[in-house]
Parts: structure tokens; C-alpha cells; sequence
């Protein structure tokens, strides 16, 4: 059978080399084969002048021409040398280096969004219950739980992880990255009557101690933000958290005009 010989042959055939490899290796063989026929052609010429040196009677010409052929035998014998040398670092050590992609590969996939909350209540609070004094209505308290609950909501809408309450029980506005910069500042009276006119609604039908809510979710990639707003009739029954997404909760009250 022969297939042992075939085997044999392919695990004996040698490594295929690129195109560019092939000629830079031409290259540098026709460069050592020039470089001994100088060498050679050297020891001749030297060879002759240091006899005719020596049977004339000049010892100085006879002694350079023996410089002469010592440094062309030095010469043949480093570029004998460097050939090997070069051949066992191609043959033996270059081709027993294994490259590890993943030290220099690119990194091509996208980096995870996350998302920074930005607690605004207590900042805006005393704001809030400005606008509404002069209503008038009644001042709100902030509330932890519903707190909780629009951090949970703001995290969804910016990106990450989270439950939002019903529709209609909560605002929330978009900011593009020009406008995050407001989370830093006041709150405006004309942000609360564009994007949350209930917070400035007397309530005092429904309840006497409103709880308010105000929280911010801002995407670390793309820098948008989403704000919410949240007002409960009352405090808010730990935990203030819908069962899914989209449920709804008694005593949210967001969106509603009362009037009063």
C-alpha cells in the first residue's frame, strides 16, 4: 500500500512561502554568491601579488597582498556564516513562532451602552412646589419608592434594564446631548408646563399629600438622556413597582387634570 509513503511525503513537504518571501530569499542568495566570487577573485589577485612581491624584493607590496587575502577568507567565511544563520533563524525559529490573534486583533464589536441615573427630586423639589404655590396648590413631598420606580422606568427608556408603569402614568422627555446639560442647572417653569403640567395641578381633590418624582437616565454612548416625572396620590406602597411592564398602579396620577 502506499499510502504511508503518501503520508510521509506530505508531512515532509515544505512550508509554502509568499510570493514576496521567495524573492527577498533570491535576493539575498544572489547576493552571497556575488559576495564569495569577490572574495575569491580576491584571494587570486592577492595570491599573485604577494609572490611577485616576495621575488622582487618588496616585502611591503608582499605583506599587504597577505592583508589582502585575509580579509577576503574573513569576508567569505561571515558570509558563509550569515547564510546559515539566516536559513536556521527562517527555517527553525521563525516558523516555530505562533502568533496569538487575539493580543493584536481589532476590537470591531460595539461597546455595551450603560446608563448613569441622575436623581433630580431633591434639586427640583423646592422648584416644583414654587410653581405650584402660585397656582395655587398644595406642596409635594418627594417619596423614595416612587423614586425607585422612576429610576426603573428612566433605565428602560435610556437603554438599559427597567419597568415603566402604565401609559398616562408618568411623563418623560427626550434630551439630545445639547440639552443634558439642563440636569445641571434649575428647572424651568417652562419644562414643567411643556412636559409635566400635572406637577403644578392642585390635587387636593384626590389627595392631600402628593409625592413627586423626578429622575434622569443618561446613555454613556450616545449621551441622550430620558426624564421622568412621576407624581403619586399619597405614598407610594413599597414596593412601587408594576408587576411587568405597562401595568397599571393605583394612585399614579400623572396626566391627570383636576383643576380646583
Amino acid at each position: 500500500m502506499n499510502t504511508p509513503a503518501v503520508i510521509t511525503a506530505s508531512l515532509a513537504s515544505p512550508r509554502p512561502r509568499a510570493e514576496g518571501t521567495a524573492a527577498l530569499e533570491s535576493l539575498g542568495s544572489q547576493a552571497v554568491l556575488w559576495g564569495l566570487v569577490v572574495a575569491a577573485a580576491m584571494v587570486i589577485i592577492c595570491a599573485v601579488g604577494w609572490a611577485i612581491g616576495s621575488a622582487s624584493s618588496h616585502p611591503q607590496a608582499a605583506a599587504k597582498a597577505k592583508t589582502g587575502i585575509l580579509v577576503a577568507l574573513a569576508g567569505a567565511l561571515l558570509l558563509g556564516a550569515g547564510r546559515g544563520y539566516l536559513a536556521w533563524l527562517a527555517g527553525g525559529q521563525a516558523e516555530a513562532f505562533t502568533a496569538d490573534p487575539a493580543s493584536y486583533k481589532a476590537e470591531t464589536v460595539a461597546p455595551r451602552p450603560g446608563v448613569e441615573v441622575i436623581d433630580k427630586t431633591s434639586d427640583w423639589l423646592a422648584a416644583v412646589n414654587r410653581y405650584r404655590r402660585s397656582t395655587p396648590a398644595g406642596g409635594a413631598a418627594p417619596d423614595r419608592a416612587l423614586e425607585r420606580l422612576a429610576v426603573s422606568c428612566a433605565s428602560k427608556l435610556a437603554g438599559s434594564t427597567g419597568v415603566c408603569p402604565g401609559d398616562g402614568q408618568y411623563y418623560h422627555v427626550k434630551l439630545s446631548p445639547a440639552e443634558v446639560g439642563t440636569l445641571s442647572g434649575p428647572l424651568s417653569r417652562d419644562m414643567v408646563e411643556r412636559h409635566a403640567p400635572t406637577l403644578t395641578t392642585d390635587l387636593s381633590k384626590l389627595t392631600g399629600d402628593p409625592r413627586l418624582a423626578i429622575v434622569a437616565a443618561r446613555n454613556t454612548q450616545n449621551g441622550t438622556a430620558e426624564l421622568v416625572f412621576m407624581i403619586s396620590a399619597g405614598p407610594c406602597a413599597a414596593p412601587c413597582a408594576p408587576n411587568a411592564d405597562g401595568d397599571y398602579l393605583p394612585g399614579l396620577v400623572t396626566h391627570a387634570q383636576l383643576g380646583g
